[in-house]
């Protein structure tokens, strides 16, 4: 075989790895949406410029947002832990309008410091409401959250607004 044919069949060889590549990319994608593996990153939980305030005792933090889902499998939220040893506890609930469709009570020492927590959630009949993520604490905690600061959105820390949205995800179909 000559060089330049050599060369061809190279090229062309590359050619259909990139194409099987991508083919293999979107396809996982699609399938995923098909059996309602969705996500949505209400912020790229990756896209956190900072924490918030430390919350302890009676502190309350939320986030307002518009669910896009009907049904809601799993909420994904980083914390950032100060305390490894701390025994406190908090809540996290969704809110629709004011009805609570989940809580949870969560120990501190089962949280990772900035590692996802996940949270399993069955709710129904959320896509287009407009819902809040509201995290409590009994207890001090020795938590803050992951916060993204370059959006020009808005969430609230003990009645307060702040510039930010809170770094968690959900996930449904």
């Amino acid at each position: 075989m000559d060089r330049r044919r050599q060369e061809n069949i190279l090229i062309a060889i590359a050619l259909i790895l990139i194409a099987v590549s991508f083919i293999f990319m979107f396809s996982k994608r699609y399938h995923s949406r098909l059996n309602g593996n969705d996500s949505l990153d209400v912020t790229k939980i990756h896209d956190a410029t900072t924490v918030s305030s430390l919350i302890n005792r009676g502190s309350t933090v939320s986030q307002d947002f518009v669910c896009p889902y009907d049904r809601i499998s799993e909420l994904v939220i980083i914390f950032n832990k100060t305390d490894e040893n701390n025994d406190g506890t908090i809540t996290v609930e969704l809110l629709k309008g004011e009805e609570t469709i989940f809580t949870q009570a969560l120990s501190v020492k089962d949280i990772a410091d900035q590692h996802r927590t996940k949270i399993k959630v069955d709710s129904t009949g959320n896509k287009g409401q407009a819902m809040t993520l509201k995290i409590a604490a009994g207890d001090d905690t020795g938590l803050a959250l992951m916060i993204d600061e370059a959006t020009e959105a808005w969430y609230s820390f003990d009645h307060q607004a702040r510039k930010g949205t809170i770094c968690f995800a959900l996930n449904g179909h």
